[in-house]
């Protein structure tokens, strides 16, 4: 099947299962391809998921038909690691809301797709603020941070992300939800 047909298929079957976006067109696909590394890749196509669901279904499906899902934040790495010729998953657009913040327990309950800077805005006004500071931090996504445990510039002082988190909700390999915690 000729790559173009294949975009065609992928993103109309997407389409009609997912309630976020699925982008195949020209412009989507060229902006994509791209990342803050030096790489670039056309994917096959562009999910923006409203819900975790999504996730969970995109998944599934992506493994039922060999393709490949690249999770990607805000495109802020620079080792290549969010372009790929599969399914970019962009969960910075519909997913990026701040859910709840307890100071007294020192917590906070984000979605993937917010970004690092706008988080610590919301926690100044607590005296709080997300440890780790990489040098991104004005357009990489919590989910970003995470997938590259990143650290920055006090490393010293905060040590790498994975070091601050409690609870993570995820979506296995096979498309299950799973909640990983630190007990």
């Amino acid at each position: 099947m000729k790559m173009a047909d294949r975009r065609q298929s992928v993103g109309r079957d997407l389409g009609g299962m997912l309630s976020g976006r699925v982008r195949f067109d020209p412009l989507s696909l060229a902006m994509y391809s791209t990342d803050a590394s030096i790489y670039q890749i056309t994917p096959l196509c562009v999910v923006l998921p409203r819900d975790e669901q999504d996730i969970v279904k995109l998944v599934q499906y992506a493994g039922s038909e060999g393709i490949p899902v690249i999770a990607r934040g805000g495109g802020s790495g620079l080792a290549g690691e969010s372009v790929g010729e599969g399914i970019i998953l962009d969960m910075s657009r519909y997913m990026n809301r701040i859910l709840k913040v307890d100071p007294d327990a020192n917590e906070a309950v984000v979605e993937t797709g917010v970004i690092l800077d706008e988080l610590n805005r919301h926690l100044a006004p607590y005296g709080r603020q997300i440890g780790p500071d990489p040098s991104s931090g004005n357009r990489a996504t919590v989910g970003g941070v995470i997938g590259n445990n990143a650290t920055g510039a006090h490393s010293l002082k905060y040590g790498y992300i994975s070091r601050h988190l409690r609870r993570l909700r995820a979506v296995s390999a096979d498309g299950q939800l799973v909640e990983l915690a630190d007990h």
